[in-house]
């Protein structure tokens, strides 16, 4: 039986995407198990370079495949979430997780599922800490890691997780909520309630991501979150939701995807909360602290400034100058002085040039190296 399909879109306009995709696959083949699956949907305009790859690995737990001559049409024209609608038919595990090329998801994540199911065998959504990694090129200077160093597991309550996502309580530059078939693995009876519920689609919107989070945490039976990291999503210094201007724009809601983070998750979830005609009142002070945090996460003046003052004009066209009340974010990174680096609040600091790691794959073979091994979960829950 295979229990989990790890589906990884890869698309023409992602540089390098074919390179780092293989570089993860080839190393998630070498994990022994046999009860998950790498799928690889291959939308861009070269499928020989993948196509080649699968059949040297010759590997039935490795499949690659092309809508054909349409796959360009479709990434292009039609969005992201369609083609991951597209690619979820084509799995054939009880679990679904999603990443990108530049990504890497480690294949025990089904031991983790495994301990998870003994003991709440109706969970129907898994999710864990990942970690980011900054390739090489993307730096501006040095990066430190910051990875969490705890092993619980943890079964929060749907309606902490309607909190911390739609009213962004304790948020940081994002909600403090990390459910979805994007890092993170959905049961397949889950996604299939939610393609039933919505349209008839599993996925919908530029942003598919938060899309998935928002249907996730209002229809989980049971969701499951497990401190370690257990994948590596890797950066290249642009907001991780990041869309074209001309299709980010909200009438009455006016943020943009170049502000951030914070801005871009919000667009996505404005858009989801009109579309199911979901009206929520008090969320907006979360929201505006969120922004504030995410204008401090720039790593110069010069994109602190830039960033706080972008979010500054959007927040006043949106609720004036009182929304700017609870608007006070602090740049209080000291270029002259050097970055912490060390364990502190159960997370480890560390320079991602530690190793000389080149890759997502390479930078999780590093932490997992240091972590409570994945293998030991159901050993310390008995």
């Amino acid at each position: 039986m295979t229990l989990l399909s790890i589906c990884i879109p890869v698309f023409g306009h992602s540089p390098g995407s074919q390179a780092a995709v293989i570089d993860s696959v080839r190393q998630m083949l070498g994990n022994a198990r046999d009860d998950f699956q790498i799928l690889i949907g291959d939308f861009s305009s070269d499928t020989e370079p993948l196509s080649r790859f699968a059949s040297q690995q010759s590997d039935p737990r490795l499949t690659v495949m092309s809508p054909g001559p349409a796959s360009g049409e479709l990434a292009a024209a039609a969005s992201k979430a369609a083609c991951w609608n597209w690619m979820v038919p084509h799995t054939r595990g009880e679990w679904i997780c999603l990443i990108e090329a530049s990504d890497y998801a480690d294949p025990d994540i089904c031991a983790v599922l495994e301990a998870t199911l003994k003991r709440v065998p109706q969970a129907d959504a898994l999710s864990w800490s990942r970690a980011g990694y900054v390739w090489p090129a993307a730096r501006a200077g040095r990066e430190i890691a910051r990875i969490g160093t705890g092993s619980s597991l943890n079964l929060p309550q749907q309606k902490d997780m309607m909190q911390k996502l739609f009213y962004w309580a304790d948020a940081g530059a994002r909600p403090d909520c990390f459910f979805g078939a994007w890092h993170g693995a959905v049961r397949r009876e889950l996604l299939e309630r939610i393609r039933a519920a919505f349209s008839d689609v599993y996925f919908e919107q530029e942003a598919p991501e938060t899309d998935s989070l928002c249907k996730t945490v209002l229809m989980a039976q049971c969701m499951v979150y497990w401190e370690r990291p257990l994948s590596v999503q890797g950066l290249a210094g642009t907001p991780e939701h990041a869309l074209p201007e001309a299709e980010a724009r909200l009438e009455g809601f006016p943020f943009t995807t170049g502000m951030g983070n914070a801005a871009a998750i919000a667009l996505s979830m404005e858009r989801f909360k009109q579309r199911c005609g979901i009206e929520l009142e008090g969320w907006e002070a979360g929201f505006i602290k969120a922004c504030a945090h995410d204008c401090e996460t720039a790593t110069s003046g010069e994109e602190f400034h830039t960033r706080k003052a972008a979010y500054a004009q959007a927040i006043t066209q949106w609720r004036g100058k009182k929304g700017l009340a609870g608007f006070k974010p602090e740049f209080r990174r000291n270029p002259k002085l050097p970055r912490f680096q060390g364990l502190k609040d159960q997370h480890l600091h560390f320079d991602m040039e530690m190793d000389r790691t080149a890759s997502a794959a390479e930078f999780y073979r590093l932490i997992n190296a240091m972590l409570f091994p994945v293998h030991l979960l159901d050993d310390k829950l008995a």
